[in-house]
């Protein structure tokens, strides 16, 4: 029966949101059964990278790749499924994302991905409210328990599998958390340095990493890294940075931590990108530097490239070239804001704009956050997530709209967010 079926007519079973099954590795096994069931001729070959790209990614284990798709014969006499399957699995294995890939389960499947947001802030206050945004369905937005510590201003969030933590929270901004779905929160060894305003990433499942930040009891930015081991609940200090910085971004790419611009200690933007290798655990700055001086980015990776994305301005930074492209029309208009890729797919989450001109100019920090200044700076918050095709940055479409997604419960501004895959 399944022999018979046509290349059209597997492609629109595979690209059907409603398919039922309890896996996806189901679905790669009725692809891979059709595809050695096939006879291709010269006169109809067969196109499997373009059934490939229909297959769900997200909820297919890297082992099964590994073992039963370079495996396959069909597939591995095409080039281009080659290529494909190799940047799956380096997508399994970073949660780098490329073009082509799918990455939204199917609704049977009983999960989905969404972004988890650790507190709103409304300009005045910040709550202990987290909140799930669906990615996949429009306003489909709910709350889970509230994180049980302080809750400051630029705290940071990252993922480790199932595993969210936060780092930069509770009296001294120096404690540190985990959430998981079927557990709830957990707290963990608290950080060598309170900090917020730093970075914070994983370079793999078990190492997570803060660099840099603020720290307010001493008014000082900072420039060390400090290095969390899951398996162990201690923190290490490795390294320092060669720039003290806060409100910088950052991303993984192979073994190196790369920090894109911030500010100084002296309360100027930088505009280098400081690499932070964490096998020789060695810091370097790059010669290529940004376009301009930039504090208050966020970054998301695609591909072998960094989009970063601030009030101001869009960046794209080639990692293998080490060079820069701007695309300002895709700047977010907004400082305060969460940016994530899902699905081939930039969403900007929330932000606000502040009203007091004077101060952004007395400062010299356009975008800061002030919370001990006397004079405080007045926001206006903005409630909408809005997405936008990954390839309209990168190819620099003049036409591309953003378009409405979902509508947060309260108009906030962003701080500490990440996606993770959770139960529907």
């Amino acid at each position: 029966m399944l022999g018979s079926f046509s290349e059209k007519m597997m492609r629109e079973l595979l690209e059907d949101d409603d398919l039922v099954v309890d896996s996806e590795v189901d679905v790669c096994e009725t692809l891979t059964k059709w595809l050695n069931s096939q006879t291709p001729s010269d006169s109809n070959p067969l196109q499997p990278y373009q059934l490939l790209t229909n297959i769900r990614w997200s909820g297919v284990p890297v082992e099964y790749v590994k073992t039963k798709l370079l495996t396959n014969s069909v597939l591995m006499t095409d080039r281009q499924c080659f290529e494909f399957l190799s940047k799956v699995i380096s997508y399994r294995l970073t949660g780098i994302q490329c073009n082509g890939l799918n990455t939204f389960h199917r609704p049977s499947t009983g999960v989905e991905q969404r972004v988890i947001i650790v507190g709103l802030n409304n300009g005045i206050t910040i709550t202990s409210d987290v909140y799930c945004v669906s990615l996949q369905t429009n306003e489909l937005i709910t709350s889970i328990q509230e994180i049980p510590c302080c809750m400051q201003y630029e705290s940071a969030a990252c993922v480790s599998g199932k595993e969210l933590y936060i780092s930069g929270v509770g009296e001294s901004c120096n404690e540190t958390g985990k959430w998981e779905s079927a557990f709830g929160w957990m707290r963990c060894a608290d950080m060598i340095k309170g900090r917020r305003r730093h970075c914070a990433t994983f370079v793999n499942n078990s190492s997570m990493y803060v660099l840099g930040g603020f720290n307010d009891d001493e008014e000082v930015t900072l420039d060390s890294i400090e290095q969390y081991n899951t398996v162990t609940n201690k923190w290490t200090n490795v390294e320092k940075l060669i720039h003290g910085a806060w409100g910088a971004a950052c991303v993984v790419y192979k073994t190196s931590i790369y920090v894109f611009g911030g500010m100084d200690e002296n309360g100027q933007n930088l505009d280098c990108v400081q690499v932070f290798d964490t096998a020789t655990k060695f810091c370097t700055v790059l010669t290529e530097r940004q376009p301009q001086l930039e504090c208050m980015l966020r970054a998301v990776m695609w591909d072998k490239s960094v989009i970063l994305i601030s009030p101001c301005i869009c960046l794209i930074f080639d990692l293998e070239q080490q060079t820069f492209q701007q695309r300002d029309q895709f700047a977010a208009g907004v400082p305060h804001f969460g940016l994530v890729l899902e699905n081939q797919r930039v969403f900007i989450i929330g932000g606000g704009t502040s009203q007091d001109q004077a101060l952004r100019e007395e400062t010299e920090n356009e975008w800061a956050w002030e919370s001990d200044s006397a004079q405080q700076l007045t926001w206006t918050c903005y409630d909408k997530v809005e997405s936008v095709a990954v390839m309209d940055i990168m190819n620099n479409q003049a036409t591309a709209n953003w378009i409405h997604h979902a509508t947060l419960p309260t108009p906030a501004l962003i701080h500490a967010y990440a996606v993770m895959t959770l139960p529907t």
